[in-house]
């Protein structure tokens, strides 16, 4: 559906109070295209106890009023800092421009608390901090509000940030605003005068480039939460803005739009609670438009309940006219749920569109009259929608799957490698016949009775299956934590099940390392590393007469539990600096070997990891050891023995060698002798195998 934009140089507006969260995390310095040096210039300070007259130079010859601070105009390097829990009720309007290395700087001394700039709404379009075609300017630990007096219906906004406006104009640049808390601006809604939807808590407009909104919290905001507004020419378009760390919640309308950018622009880490709280018009969570190559990763999205009659999805791909595109956008990493709406929607003019690696649960609500669907498609003579690795865990009836609507032309995309899961009842996969545009490949539908029934059309369908994933726990909550437990487990089809992406990212929604071949389904990758040959060091030794003997260049590992001078035991040590997690699934450790008759072998770690097999003796073997398992063994044949525990435990610490000692604490047995290929046998060496 069309989102029309109308564009004043206005404010955010809240709606209800809300009490602050606790402080996001600091500012991310060193940012690609963003300043990061800082040359001093004159230091001014404000303080409600202080007088105007003064030079505002000290702290104790500080100015009194934002006043003051809008009649100066700032040069490069300089800084304006507000008394830590001072308050002011007045808009602030600062002029001047920084320069590269040395920006102007408005932040907060002498204490922990946040100064607060209350608006006041005093006036249609006010915007209670204003940048207005500047540069290299850095806002940090401030409090905004711009509350329009009861009674009144006025647009406003808490941080707004203008640049050029027409072609002839040159691009702002660099602007960073960090740790700032906008709240409680109530601006003009749906169906009320003055309405407009470039107002709402942070709004960056016009041509401008490098712009950093980083670890704010926007909260009880009309119209928007934080979003670019501007021309949609290619070469008015804003370039390289960054919103990132950031907390939204309590919006009435979207909760972050990336609008009118042509390259280099992220929406990164950023949690969205609670927008798209009316029905009286289109809005979502996250979405894009007239915009080119923005990445949106890494978010999570969650409880919306309006958005109209066709939003309220978490992610939207919009653009309406060939001006108004989406193209090359990335939708990647992203934790969805409890959301009302479906999960995300394709305009007629989104192209060539990747959602991939995300995990989405209980994306259809059962709230209002909308379509309840996990896609809506607009039809469109355009293609390569490429939606991919995902996990969609449906809790709630849905009328249509794969909802289409609208446009000329018909749905197109290509869905492959997904998990599509639902504990409830499906009416149909899509409200019409599918054709050849869209086509399903290696996907997990489950459950079989409502997939394999399903109305597929003409699609091209392929390689998909119905078999249970089989997650590991799937629950509902807050935090990339909870999306972990949608991982499948070890016997779940879905491991080596999908087909080969080219071009996908690189890496899973946990940050592993996708393979060249053999992928999995879903949105969890579990990489094997094998480690054999030159890089694993392993061998026996042998007690008594032969306990200063080393055994490096035989090509058998020994265990023998016996009297003096016949026993032995065997060590082995892998190295696994490919793994880059915390912790893996599964390591199993797989020999080749036996004996002639049945034994028990206990299996340790050994906290010494530092032994060689070139010097390996009875002698100095290490025996500092932690219990891992036991494993029995007979005839000759391939073992494999479960050794997770011990593989995670150096993980944990930091550790990326694992030694293993294999030695049988059983009674002496003569003919109990045990021999296992070593690294230097021809065939069948010592594999240690990481799942994770």
């Amino acid at each position: 559906m069309r989102k029309t934009i109308s564009i004043i140089s206005v404010s955010c507006i809240c709606l209800v109070a809300c009490a602050k969260k606790e402080q996001l995390q600091k500012l991310s310095q060193g940012k690609a295209g963003l300043m990061t040096a800082t040359t001093l210039g004159t230091i001014y300070y404000v303080d409600p106890a202080g007088n105007d007259t003064n030079a505002g130079t000290s702290t104790t010859a500080a100015w009194k009023t934002i006043a003051k601070v809008n009649t100066i105009t700032f040069a490069p390097g300089d800084q304006i800092l507000f008394k830590s829990g001072g308050v002011w009720n007045d808009t602030l309007h600062p002029k001047g421009s920084g320069s590269a290395g040395a920006p102007i700087t408005i932040d907060k001394y002498n204490g922990t608390t946040l100064p607060v700039i209350n608006g006041g709404g005093m006036q249609n379009g006010t915007n209670t901090l204003l940048l207005d075609k500047v540069s290299y300017w850095t806002v940090s630990n401030l409090e905004i509000t711009n509350t329009v007096p009861t009674g009144t219906i006025y647009a406003a906004t808490g941080i707004r940030v203008n640049g050029g406006g027409s072609t002839a104009e040159p691009f702002n640049t660099n602007i960073t605003i960090s740790n700032c808390y906008v709240h409680n601006v109530n601006g003009a809604t749906v169906n009320q005068t003055n309405y407009s939807k470039a107002t709402g808590g942070i709004i960056i407009n016009g041509k401008l480039s490098d712009v950093l909104v980083q670890s704010c919290h926007v909260a009880n905001c009309s119209v928007e939460g934080i979003r670019t507004t501007g021309a949609t020419d290619m070469a008015s378009r804003l370039k390289n803005i960054i919103f990132d760390n950031n907390l939204i919640e309590n919006i009435y309308g979207d909760g972050i739009v990336m609008s009118s950018v042509s390259s280099g622009s992220k929406v990164t880490n950023n949690t969205v609670y609670n927008a798209c709280m009316t029905m009286d018009a289109n809005f979502a969570g996250i979405w894009t438009i007239a915009s080119t190559g923005t990445i949106v990763s890494h978010n999570e999205v969650y409880g919306m309940t309006g958005g109209g009659a066709n939003d309220g999805e978490p992610f939207d791909a919009d653009g309406y006219t060939t001006a108004t595109a989406t193209d090359g956008d990335i939708f990647e990493y992203n934790y969805t749920h409890d959301n009302n709406g479906g999960f995300m929607l394709f305009m007629g003019y989104s192209n060539n569109i990747t959602v991939r690696y995300n995990v989405s649960v209980n994306d259809i609500g059962t709230a209002g009259t909308q379509i309840k669907k996990l896609f809506w498609f607009e039809k469109t003579t355009n293609n390569n929608r490429q939606i991919y690795n995902n996990i969609f865990y449906i809790k709630h009836p849905a009328n249509s799957l794969l909802a289409v609507y609208n446009g000329s032309g018909a749905a197109v995309a290509t869905f492959s490698n997904n998990i599509i899961y639902t504990t409830s009842t499906i009416g149909n996969v899509s409200n019409v016949t599918m054709g050849t545009g869209m086509k399903f490949y290696n996907n997990c539908l489950y459950p079989s009775g409502i997939f394999s029934a399903a109305n597929w059309g003409t699609a091209v369908f392929s390689n998909n299956f119905y078999n249970n994933p089989a997650f590991i726990n799937p629950a509902t909550g807050n935090g990339f934590s909870v999306a972990a437990g949608y991982d499948v487990a070890d016997t779940s089809r879905c491991r080596n099940g999908g087909t080969v992406i080219s071009s996908n990212g690189g890496v899973d929604f946990a940050g592993n390392a996708l393979p060249t071949s053999n992928p999995d389904v879903g949105a969890f990758q579990h990489a094997i590393v094998s480690q054999a040959g030159s890089s694993l060091d392993d061998g026996y030794v042998r007690d008594g007469s032969y306990a200063g003997t080393n055994y490096k260049t035989d090509t058998l590992l020994a265990v023998k539990a016996d009297a003096t001078s016949y026993a032995r035991k065997s060590y082995l040590k892998f190295n696994f600096t490919a793994v880059g997690t915390r912790n893996v699934s599964k390591a199993t450790l797989t020999i080749y070997g036996g004996g002639a008759v049945s034994n028990n072998v206990n299996v340790y770690s050994t906290a010494n990891k530092t032994w060689a097999e070139t010097t390996l003796t009875w002698n100095n073997a290490p025996m500092d050891t932690t219990l891992v398992g036991k494993v029995t063994f007979g005839a000759v044949g391939t073992y494999s023995i479960d050794v997770t525990n011990a593989v995670n435990r150096e993980l944990l610490s930091g550790s990326k060698t694992v030694s293993l000692l294999l030695l049988n604490t059983g009674a002496f047995n003569s003919a109990g002798f045990m021999s296992f290929n070593s690294k230097e046998a021809s065939t069948n060496k010592p594999v240690l195998q990481l799942q994770y």
